[in-house]
């Protein structure tokens, strides 16, 4: 089972610490040796045991955390602030992100610093321990700085949570700009609270920017057996869904992959017999040929956008 963030926070221990519990240097320097202790940044170690639980996505927390208790004055922001609150990201950040009162001249392998950012370090709360931007102000920064596959999928983690509000949102992201306006703009047209995966968040990106209507999302569908299925994305008037399928489905953490792939296959089966076309679009799809994927929900009578309010809200169909 791997390590919680509090679990994370309360196995970080700073050198001064470790000396204060009675720790000699010669001691610490042989846990360390021994693998008891693992160093993430100067001066902060991480409990072995949980260290050997750790994923990269944990291993990312760990860092930021152990950052953070060094640099009491910094405010994690940006994707790092996403990270902590438990938004899922498409890419790992390749340096914990602070925002400074002023500047820091200073600077850090591991980190990347935003300065003169008074207002947002203002605005900081307290998360197991360290300064961490709101929600709000998080999304509002990744939307400026990230590219809108990223920030859509952060954007819809706060939504489906209900960290956040999509009004809330929408003003927000309204009132950015300069870089990221535009960004910004495409957030707020197409960002739902039903994405529960960043994949499905891209397909929503890829269907807008094909000019393509979105459907409902988790479209709940009753087949002739009595089975309740629900839809990534559906358009029931012409009997079409989309199935995105992460590989995070086949990794065997919720059930074993031989099993996950035969529920996958009876449902498609079901919803076909049921007269559904059923479309699957992976990861690659949508990343390396989303043209593909679009082409072929079109010639299914998809049609296009249109803006009508709504529209992600869940239907029930027969």
């Amino acid at each position: 089972m791997p390590p919680d963030l509090a679990t994370i926070r309360s196995a970080l221990s700073t050198h001064q610490q470790l000396s204060r519990s009675g720790l000699s240097n010669k001691k610490i320097s042989a846990l360390y040796q021994r693998g008891e202790l693992v160093r993430l940044t100067r001066g902060v170690y991480l409990n072995g045991s949980v260290a050997r639980e750790c994923d990269r996505r944990d291993r990312a927390i760990a860092v930021t955390l152990a950052l953070a208790l060094k640099r009491r004055t910094a405010v994690v922001s940006h994707q790092s602030a996403a990270l902590l609150w438990g938004a899922p990201l498409i890419s790992l950040p390749a340096k914990v992100h602070f925002s400074l009162r002023s500047v820091d001249n200073s600077g850090h392998k591991q980190a990347t610093f935003h300065s003169y950012r008074p207002d947002s370090c203002d605005q900081a709360v307290d998360l197991h321990g360290v300064r961490v931007t709101p929600p709000l102000l998080t999304v509002s920064d990744c939307v400026k700085t990230l590219p809108v596959s990223e920030s859509l999928a952060i954007t819809d983690y706060f939504l489906r949570t209900e960290a956040l509000h999509h009004a809330q949102i929408q003003s927000a992201l309204h009132q950015l700009r300069g870089p990221g306006a535009h960004r910004a703009s495409i957030v707020t047209r197409i960002m739902s609270p039903y994405s529960e995966t960043p994949l499905e968040s891209l397909a929503c990106l890829r269907l807008y920017e094909d000019g393509l209507d979105s459907g409902i999302q988790q479209f709940e569908i009753r087949t002739p057996s009595g089975r309740l299925y629900r839809a990534d994305f559906a358009w029931p008037s012409q009997m079409v869904i989309l199935e995105v399928d992460g590989l995070h489905k086949y990794f065997g953490i919720y059930r074993k992959t031989e099993e996950q792939l035969r529920n996958d296959a009876l449902r498609q089966r079901e919803l076909e017999l049921a007269g559904w076309a059923v479309i699957r679009a992976t990861w690659e799809d949508l990343t390396q040929r989303p043209h593909i994927v679009t082409s072929k929900l079109r010639s299914l009578g998809v049609p296009n956008i249109i803006n009508t309010p709504g529209r992600f809200a869940p239907t029930y169909g027969v």
